[in-house]
């Protein structure tokens, strides 16, 4: 169902007016403007609005995307391309492997040292989405890449396989080889998905 108040309060706002300006032309209040477009809204008064904006019925009715930023033509058909709203989820993408690599060595120290499960996610130079996701519970990194048309691979890195142990240290209180598992986390990360690639490209 469409958001008429929120169609309107967009509308309003690209054509540089303001709630007042409109109240005005229709020769009511704001409030009263705001009620009108509430719930079920008349067609005569979604005329009447619609005529002091200048526009036609439908644009109340219809979802109105931000200003276009650009075209796309795909398949013969043309798509606008237009700025998300801010409920659209955003997901960091990384084009220089430095900047990702310092913030996975950040996310491992903090989930280690916080010892609070967490997570981390990303697109790497459109190349693949990677999840690594840390579990408290089992002290574990769980890595996840997903790439070309759907692929994944999952790997495991359990704190068993990457501890500095000491000689008094038991399964409980080993510590964690932090710079280990983050090197392998990044190694991964650069390279499990560059070399699959490469492999499906040989067969």
């Amino acid at each position: 169902m469409a958001n008429i108040e929120q169609n309107l309060r967009e509308l309003i706002k690209s054509k540089g007016l303001k709630l007042s300006d409109v109240a005005d032309r229709m020769g009511t209040t704001v409030s009263n403007l705001l009620s009108s477009v509430k719930g079920n809204p008349t067609v005569s008064k979604l005329e009447d609005i619609a005529a002091a904006l200048q526009v036609n019925v439908s644009e109340l009715l219809t979802n109105r995307p931000e200003s276009a930023l650009g075209f796309v033509i795909i398949g013969g058909q043309t798509y606008q391309l237009s700025k998300p709203s801010k409920n659209t989820v955003q997901i960091p993408t990384y084009a220089r492997y430095d900047g990702l690599r310092d913030e996975i060595k950040e996310f491992v120290k903090k989930s280690i040292e916080g010892g609070d499960t967490a997570s981390k996610m990303g697109i790497v130079e459109a190349l693949e989405f990677f999840s690594l996701v840390y579990d408290k519970d089992k002290e574990t990194f769980c890595l996840s890449l997903c790439y070309a048309d759907g692929k994944t691979e999952t790997i495991v890195y359990d704190k068993f396989e990457f501890c500095n142990w000491g000689k008094s240290n038991t399964d409980d209180d080993a510590p964690w080889d932090v710079a280990q598992v983050t090197e392998e986390i990044i190694n991964d990360i650069e390279g499990v998905v560059a070399s699959k690639i490469q492999a499906d490209t040989k067969e």
